[in-house]
């Protein structure tokens, strides 16, 4: 009986990992990445820009079909500043087995299946109402993720998320697909 049940378990874990993210849209072919992609193979990019700092900053998460998963660190300098002796750093992530953990599990999850159904535009609600003037803020990062598989992507990006999320009263942005990216982030 246990044999029976670990071939189950063993094979579930299998399958899970051969996860069909069902993206929309055609990859740029200006899109490096610091490790190639065999087919079926997902990538998450989690870049983060904008703030007076010279750099974005660019995290990696590569899972294969077997679910393991491998990630980097890039710090790549803004592509306006002249800067030459700005340059770009590549490090090799270690992550924990509870990050690994919740990566997986938001793979296969429900929650990201129902977000990546959404485009950017849905960010914003259609309201016939007139609008209050926009929430300003300065000095925050702009957040975008983007998921590949199969030489597709969808990609979303939002400024400030928490903060609109949390203080800005606009009735035109969807929080509740708001919300859903900011657990999406929090979880990478």
């Amino acid at each position: 009986m246990k044999k029976v049940l670990s071939f189950i378990i063993l094979n579930s874990c299998l399958l899970i990992f051969a996860q069909n993210l069902n993206l929309r849209n055609t990859i740029s072919e200006d899109f490096e990445f610091p490790q190639k992609l065999q087919e079926d193979d997902i990538a998450i990019v989690r870049e983060i820009s904008g703030g007076w700092t010279a750099y974005d900053y660019l995290t990696y998460y590569f899972i294969d079909n077997n679910g393991n998963i491998n990630s980097y660190s890039e710090e790549r300098p803004k592509k306006y500043l002249k800067n030459n002796e700005l340059k770009t750093t590549l490090k090799n992530l270690e992550l924990t087995e509870d990050k690994k953990s919740k990566i997986k599990q938001l793979i296969n999850s429900m929650q990201l299946s129902e977000f990546l159904k959404f485009n950017q535009e849905d960010f914003k609600l259609k309201v016939d109402e007139n609008l209050a003037p926009p929430c300003i803020i300065s000095d925050h990062s702009t957040i975008q993720l983007t998921f590949i598989q199969n030489n597709k992507q969808n990609s979303y990006r939002y400024y400030a998320p928490k903060y609109y999320y949390e203080k800005c009263p606009q009735i035109n942005i969807n929080k509740k697909m708001l919300k859903k990216y900011i657990d999406i982030i929090n979880l990478l």
